[in-house]
């Protein structure tokens, strides 16, 4: 099990979650299609998975000493969660758009408590997956003795 904590000031912003494969587009539903109330999220409780197309993190540049999401290592640089599993962050309210909760289309929508960081977007609106996506240049995975393990779970590394 691990936890995922800001790189700036090591904020937990998960419990302990295990990795799993990322569920496929079939077996997830979004509010408006799922048979029952409420939607369940994305993700599992307790679990996380590397997201193979991390497209909602290609701007801005990466923190000093991480790698810029996008670039050819794209694969493992967001991890999804499930929204039950998120703590330490506070909303961005100028970038929580959406009808029934936030699309998650207008950047990251969450920030770390502790030292104000865009760490996340949460998808949560009636046509999206419930889900949290932490942009891993920004949240670093660590073991229970809080040692960063980021790089040896990236896929690819």
């Amino acid at each position: 099990m691990i936890v995922f904590r800001c790189v700036r000031c090591r904020t937990e912003l998960t419990t302990a979650v295990r990795e799993v494969p990322i569920p496929p587009e079939s077996s997830t539903w979004a509010p408006f299609e799922a048979p029952v109330e409420p939607c369940p999220p994305r993700m599992a409780p307790g679990t996380y998975a590397y997201d193979p197309e991390p497209s909602r993190f290609s701007w801005g540049p990466a923190p000093k000493g991480r790698p810029r999401g996008g670039a050819p290592r794209a694969p493992g640089t967001a991890v999804v969660v499930s929204p039950g599993d998120i703590r330490g962050v506070e909303p961005i309210e100028r970038r929580r758009i959406g009808c029934c909760g936030p699309m998650g289309l207008d950047g990251p929508n969450l920030a770390c408590a502790g030292c104000g960081a865009e760490v996340a977007v949460e998808a949560a609106d009636c046509c999206t997956w419930q889900e949290i996506v932490l942009d891993t240049r920004f949240a670093e995975a660590v073991d229970a003795q809080g040692r960063d393990v980021s790089a040896r779970d990236v896929p690819g590394s």
